[in-house]
């Protein structure tokens, strides 16, 4: 015992963990606005690596990518037009560029422009450093040479020094770009030199730029952050607020996607549920008080009629009896229907197919509306050419069948009059339930097969109905993969028909068919 209550002890328990509501999420709104802050952020943070990480070295690479662009173009003009070329380079790009005339591995000056006083070439007093560009631009297409422009240092070729002694120090560096072409009347070398400085103070001003202006950046983001997120995230409040009034069962709610694409597809959506949920709970209402009123009554009469024969002698007639079975057949008939239409939308129920005469099937429905024909003076006429057979289940055929010619008999008019057709055409075989009743209005028509569904044409038998014979019908027929259909004419009566493919067929029957 006791360990059966620890065990049910620590069920609840357990039940009680799944069961915790969740915690609280974050809204739309929230989620919208942080994401934007991020996205600022890391923009932000994006721009103070680039600018304070990246940009010597992209200085640099400029710097060096420009002066070999100034070579190749030089490289390319004649031997004549150097001077021009030369000026406009060096302007344009602020290179200092000179160009020497080789005769006999001896340098001589040719074209020298120079557009800063402190230009490493241009000071050039040593043939032994110009020797040395020359054996470099010799031995490699174009050759690059790096000098320090720490003036502690000693110029290349001064008291012996070699380019070993020009490391770059921490005050810049001056590239020199050597390079060789043949001319007309002589080899020829140009040299360029650009002068790279040191970026720590323009960094450090960037970097105080930067701080204003990322706070100045993230202070805007967080206003638009906080209108757009609200803006964007109205229609979602809103649906969200709808959709907690359609789940407490106020169908007339109305959702608006706020010109949004995916959220108007969405509440378009929302609003097709909502008003399918809105009719769906109109016709169970119907049905509930169909279903209240078809059972009260039929119970009611058992039990009256039930006390009278218990309770007052001689009462206990065949007419009396007669009534309690026909109020009971009546039930049985309004709880097979419910029930049926149970089984059908549950799942796909299991076809019992066969060969059999979809003209005797109908002919015995006929029949069996034999005694309500004499007592109440209904006519019900089969009109038929020859006996037709069938591949189907003969038993849902025949509930398709009498739900048809059921609903038929509570529609017909005044004249009472229905008629049941039978022709054979491109190897189908069409039955046709005709009434001339008032008709059902063509707005109605794709809605007479739904559930619980009644048309508003009024008649004095329609209540009596419980709105699953049409519906029970339909996914009968669906089934059996049947084409079927109604036409109707208010006014004129209606006519339901079906079709099935014929397997085989009979003699000819005479032209007067069954006339009940």
């Amino acid at each position: 015992m006791f360990d059966e209550k620890n065990s049910f002890r620590k069920k609840s328990e357990a039940g009680k963990k799944r069961k915790a509501p969740r915690k609280s999420r974050l809204s739309m709104r929230t989620k919208l606005f942080v994401g934007f802050i991020i996205f600022a952020a890391v923009m932000v943070g994006v721009i103070w690596f680039l600018q304070t990480v990246f940009m010597s070295g992209l200085y640099k690479n400029v710097r060096l990518n420009e002066t070999s662009r100034c070579a190749d173009i030089l490289a390319e003009t004649d031997t004549s037009d150097l001077r021009r070329v030369s000026e406009e380079l060096g302007e344009k790009y602020n290179i200092c560029i000179s160009v020497y005339k080789i005769t006999q591995m001896s340098g001589i000056q040719k074209v020298k422009v120079h557009e800063s006083q402190n230009c490493f070439i241009h000071n050039i007093a040593s043939d032994k450093f110009l020797d040395h560009l020359y054996a470099g631009a010799k031995e490699n297409d174009r050759y690059f040479e790096r000098v320090s422009l720490d003036p502690d240092r000693k110029r290349p070729g001064e008291n012996g020094t070699t380019d070993a002694d020009t490391v770059s120090g921490d005050s810049g560096e001056s590239i020199i770009l050597a390079e060789l072409i043949d001319g007309d009347d002589a080899e020829y070398m140009f040299l360029l030199n650009t002068e790279i400085y040191p970026l720590s103070s323009t960094v450090s001003t960037i970097k105080l730029l930067l701080t204003y202006v990322s706070v100045l950046l993230v202070g805007i983001a967080a206003v638009m952050s906080l209108v757009i997120s609200k803006i964007m995230a109205r229609p979602a409040v809103q649906m969200s607020r709808e959709a907690s009034r359609l789940a407490m069962g106020n169908y007339d709610v109305t959702f608006d996607g706020g010109g949004y694409r995916e959220m108007s597809h969405l509440a378009d959506t929302l609003n097709h549920a909502a008003r399918e949920l809105a009719g769906l709970d109109k016709m169970q209402k119907d049905l509930i008080a169909n279903v209240s009123h078809d059972l009260r009554t039929p119970l009611t009469l058992i039990s009256g009629y039930s006390e009278v024969m218990r309770d007052i002698p001689g009462e206990m007639t065949p007419e009396n009896m007669q009534i309690i079975i026909d109020e009971t057949e009546r039930l049985s008939s309004l709880v097979s229907d419910m029930l049926d239409m149970s089984r059908l939308m549950s799942g796909t129920p299991k076809l019992n197919l066969t060969e059999f005469s979809l003209t005797e099937t109908v002919r015995e429905t006929v029949e069996r509306y034999a005694r309500l024909r004499e007592k109440e003076g209904y006519a019900i006429d089969f009109e038929y050419d020859c006996e037709v057979y069938v591949t189907a289940d003969r038993v849902r055929i025949l509930q398709v069948v009498y739900n048809l010619v059921n609903n038929a008999i509570n529609y017909t008019g005044e004249d009472k009059r229905v008629l049941l057709r039978q022709t054979v055409a491109d190897g189908y075989c069409k039955l046709e339930i005709i009434d001339s009743g008032e008709g059902i209005p063509e707005s109605e028509l794709p809605m007479i097969w739904e559930r619980y569904y009644k048309s508003s044409s009024f008649h004095k038998r329609a209540h009596l109905g419980t709105g699953l014979g049409l519906s029970i019908v339909k996914n009968i027929l669906a089934l059996h993969k049947a084409r079927f259909g109604v036409r109707s004419r208010v006014g004129k009566g209606s006519c339901f028909w079906f079709e099935l493919a014929v397997t085989g067929m009979g003699d000819v029957a005479s032209s007067d068919g069954f006339d009940a």
